[in-house]
């Protein structure tokens, strides 16, 4: 007889599955590229088991209606492909609902992305979500509203430490701004008119959920990773958590910037005590979560999109007074390539 608790298997149940929850509504794109990239951080950790992996590049296309197009003939039903998942991911393009549950295959030759993108185009897949992998780096690309439209290149999945410790929370995170955020050739969603220094409107919640699916797709089942997690002090904006040994990192998002956002683009100025205030409301907010979620650490994330890369020193200073974990990620508005001239013409 198990000596367990009810209480402890409803939590090793909720452990080991809250990272397949998508976050937004079922069936649609944003949920299928959660879903899709999860299930792929979980295939990556059974990559150590299988001696060869089928090379070539994948794809993970959402269509519900897929049957009704004249595609679908070449096509073949997948059986068990969520469950049961394989060594020869490579080179095959499927087609999906969004809990990947009806699958169906057709295997080609797409030795890069490029390739991968014509085996979409000739099936008429170009305006649906996708998700792309190759499975031997581990190496994936997020669209989802189309190939068409600009992929988000994520980190690829590396070896992961279970560990929950601020030095492997840093390295996931760094690993996401130089791999993904960083530049805007990389993620192009987050500027509104980069020219300008002008943010999206919800530059926060995109940082989010892009950190949201990283996390998630590396630490699978090791971590819980939740957004928005309810408390005493309000929402967090991301909790990682363990049960064993418990123990939980709360993490606070906030965006600086120089300019907001305004539908005509215009440079409406977003003054230097805003982002003062609006940061400091993240350390009173993140050392609320910490008390009301008994929090190990806790962290503010600043994701800089001012023009200039430069510290906020009073903020910094308070949250090493407070021993909040402070990281800000500078991000640019401009191509590594173009960055560097700009640079050398200045010196």
């Amino acid at each position: 007889m198990s000596t367990q608790s009810k209480t402890d298997v409803m939590r090793a149940v909720a452990a080991s599955n809250v990272n397949s929850i998508p976050v937004a509504p079922s069936d649609t794109p944003k949920a299928f590229v959660e879903a899709a990239s999860n299930w792929l951080g979980k295939w990556w950790r059974f990559r150590p088991s299988w001696q060869n992996i089928s090379p070539g590049y994948c794809a993970l296309v959402f269509d519900p209606d897929f049957t009704s197009k004249p595609a679908f003939k070449d096509f073949a039903l997948v059986q068990m492909f969520r469950d049961a998942p394989a060594k020869n991911l490579g080179g095959t393009i499927y087609v999906t609902d969004g809990a990947l549950v009806k699958v169906y295959r057709k295997q080609g030759n797409f030795d890069d992305a490029d390739a991968l993108i014509g085996g979409l185009e000739a099936a008429g897949l170009t305006d649906d979500p996708v998700v792309m992998f190759e499975p031997e780096a581990g190496i994936m690309f997020l669209a989802e509203k189309g190939i068409k439209a600009p992929c988000l290149r994520m980190p690829p999945l590396g070896v992961f430490s279970a560990e929950l410790t601020v030095a492997n929370v840093d390295k996931l995170l760094k690993e996401l701004y130089e791999t993904t955020l960083k530049y805007p050739t990389t993620f192009p969603q987050v500027w509104f008119k980069a020219e300008k220094f002008i943010p999206i409107f919800e530059a926060e919640k995109l940082f989010q959920g892009i950190a949201l699916i990283h996390l998630r797709a590396a630490a699978q089942d090791n971590w819980s990773v939740r957004p928005e997690d309810a408390n005493n002090a309000g929402r967090t904006d991301l909790s990682l958590s363990t049960i064993n040994p418990r123990c939980v990192f709360v993490l606070e998002i906030k965006v600086l910037k120089s300019f907001r956002y305004n539908p005509k683009a215009y440079r409406l100025a977003h003054s230097a005590a805003k982002n003062m205030e609006w940061a400091k409301e993240g350390i009173k907010q993140v050392i609320g979560y910490r008390t009301a979620q008994q929090a190990c650490e806790a962290f503010l994330l600043l994701y800089d999109m001012r023009q200039k890369d430069k510290d906020v020193m009073a903020v910094k200073k308070r949250c090493d007074a407070e021993k909040i974990e402070h990281r800000r990620y500078f991000i640019f508005n401009a191509s590594a390539s173009v960055v560097r001239a700009t640079t050398e013409k200045k010196r």
